[in-house]
């Protein structure tokens, strides 16, 4: 019998896990990344969080190397 709940166990519990894996896991990564990043950089403020940011990406793309070393 209690191979039976085993079997019974795992057939319930891997697609519960396939699907995670590799449908929900990449839809909450695309929602929760950005908007983790957009709630950092609101609470951080224009002065500490945009203004550096943007420098950041400024710097980087003036460059004619590609790769800026402070």
């Amino acid at each position: 019998m209690d191979l039976f709940f085993r079997i019974i166990g795992a057939l319930i519990f891997l697609p519960f896990i396939g699907f995670y894996s590799y449908v929900l896991g990449p839809i909450l990564k695309l929602i929760l990344l950005p908007g983790g990043l957009l709630l950092l950089l609101l609470i951080l403020g224009k002065e500490d969080g945009i203004e550096p940011l943007f420098e950041a990406f400024k710097t980087k793309t003036e460059t004619s190397e590609g790769i800026e070393v402070p």
